[in-house]
């Protein structure tokens, strides 16, 4: 059976779904540092994206199918850019390599531009991370500037309301 996915706004219920995702070795490896999240730290993320929900464009949604709740999650919160809007995604290993991290991060942009709010959205990734690199390329987004993080050098990439995006576009996974 073909998996049927949707996009959901994150709540207080999913934290440990999100934790235990954030737990697996090779989803800590880069998104926290090759290291596991404490739980405190998963619950005031999503605290935070509860509170960001609140401007239009900005929030957390959990991926969801008929045989998982949890199989990834992707999040729109404030960067220091004016009217601009950090992307993070993250998706179970055993769901990579089938488009899904690139469709829910493009459902996600998607959102966010229909909101006069947010013209910028901007996505991080270490240097080893390649897979996260090419979503960021398949989104249509551009290089930005280098940056530094805790594990050592990683690039920054932005996309623009105006920029031309994906092509082809990828299929939005539906979103309340």
């Amino acid at each position: 059976m073909t998996e049927c996915w949707r996009l959901r706004p994150v709540n207080q219920s999913d934290i440990a779904g999100l934790h235990a995702l954030a737990c697996q070795p090779l989803i800590y490896r880069y998104l926290f540092d090759n290291a596991a999240p404490e739980c405190e730290f998963i619950a005031k993320r999503v605290t935070q994206a509860i509170a960001n929900a609140a401007t239009p464009g900005l929030g957390m949604w959990v991926l969801e199918g008929h045989s998982t709740s949890c199989a990834g999650c992707v999040e729109l919160r404030p960067y220091p850019l004016p009217n601009s809007a950090e992307i993070t995604y993250l998706l179970h290993p055993d769901n990579w390599r089938q488009g899904l991290a690139t469709r829910m991060a493009w459902t996600a942009i998607t959102r966010a531009f229909a909101s006069p709010h947010i013209d910028y959205i901007v996505a991080g990734h270490d240097l080893p991370n390649t897979a996260s690199s090419a979503v960021m390329r398949r989104l249509g987004m551009r290089f930005h500037k280098n940056v530094r993080y805790p594990l050592g050098a990683g690039a920054e990439y932005i996309l623009h309301r105006d920029d031309a995006g994906p092509m082809p576009r990828p299929a939005l996974i539906p979103l309340p």
